[in-house]
């Protein structure tokens, strides 16, 4: 989404890198959470939504870090268990710590190719100058938005080996897309991917009861960045409502995230949980594929302010 024309995700309906002018007085979501992530890549209106956002809850900068990390380890693991190809959705700008996808899928396996996709002109560039690929492996990254799943499914189809496992990457998508596009999104993926691929999803919620996410959602939803608040088991019954089976991480990044180690001990940091979700796409998904789920909302699913 290019979201205020650069984003670390799925782009607005109606935009393209071909059109879309960056807006320097208005906070875009890639620079926001490059900021967070500790990089360089963040303009002024940026910094000041991101500390809006921490002076609400601290722990929300920890939350887009740990997903990250959980996404890497799980990319790790994957790789290990021979994965060797690797789609990541909402890309975002490159890393300051190195845990860019193909940097972790080709530090375990070499050969292994990785497709970032999104429809920011920022991040685009900035992938396409810095991602380099180790010479037995390849890199590319394609222009798709992630509300145009027909588009985005038909453009990863023509650029991946469809006789082998695909591991699909949603790191921190899920927040900024609502429940048609990301049920939308998903479905599509599963009913053309092969069997035996997997589509990870990586969120973070809190405590329940801790209502400070509502005064996150609005001051995001206010600087035009759409979020969706959803709990781990809202986003399990969207994957398996997708014919998805849900399978246990193959290391254990749910549950609470401690804090980094330069966060003090006494803040909330550690009151976020990043949770991942592993779906796999089994023979029967794809015999069934004529026959997609029905759209039902998950029970509880909570949307921006409108």
């Amino acid at each position: 989404m290019t979201l205020l024309a650069t984003s670390h995700h799925p782009a607005m309906p109606g935009t393209s890198p071909a059109t879309a002018v960056m807006d320097t007085n208005r906070p875009a979501l890639a620079r926001l959470v490059n900021y967070w992530l500790g990089g360089k890549d963040h303009l002024a209106a940026d910094r000041t939504l991101g500390d809006q956002i921490t002076r609400v809850h601290p722990g929300i900068p920890h939350g887009y870090r740990a997903a990250r990390q959980a996404a890497a380890r799980t990319v790790a693991a994957l790789a290990t268990d021979g994965i060797r190809q690797f789609v990541d959705l909402g890309t975002g700008l490159p890393t300051p710590d190195r845990t860019d996808t193909h940097t972790i899928a080709q530090h375990t396996a070499p050969t292994s190719t990785t497709l970032y996709v999104d429809h920011d002109p920022l991040v685009l560039a900035h992938c396409r100058a810095l991602h380099l690929s180790d010479p037995a492996g390849s890199v590319v990254v394609v222009d798709a938005d992630l509300t145009d799943a027909a588009h985005l499914t038909a453009t990863v189809a023509t650029r991946v080996d469809l006789s082998a496992p695909v591991a699909v990457l949603a790191t921190s998508v899920a927040h900024h897309l609502d429940d048609p596009h990301l049920h939308d999104l998903v479905t599509q993926l599963t009913r053309r991917l092969p069997a035996g691929s997997r589509i990870v999803v990586t969120t973070h919620t809190t405590r329940r009861g801790d209502d400070r996410l509502r005064q996150v959602q609005h001051l995001l939803t206010q600087a035009g960045i759409p979020y969706h608040r959803r709990t781990p088991a809202q986003i399990a019954v969207l994957l398996r409502g997708c014919g998805l089976t849900l399978s246990p991480p193959a290391i254990p990044p749910s549950g609470w995230a401690p804090p980094a180690p330069d966060e003090p001990a006494d803040d909330d940091t550690h009151e976020v949980l990043t949770d991942v979700q592993i779906g796999r796409i089994d023979t029967t998904h794809r015999q069934q594929r004529t026959n997609p789920p029905h759209r039902d909302r998950p029970q509880g699913a909570v949307d921006a302010p409108r």
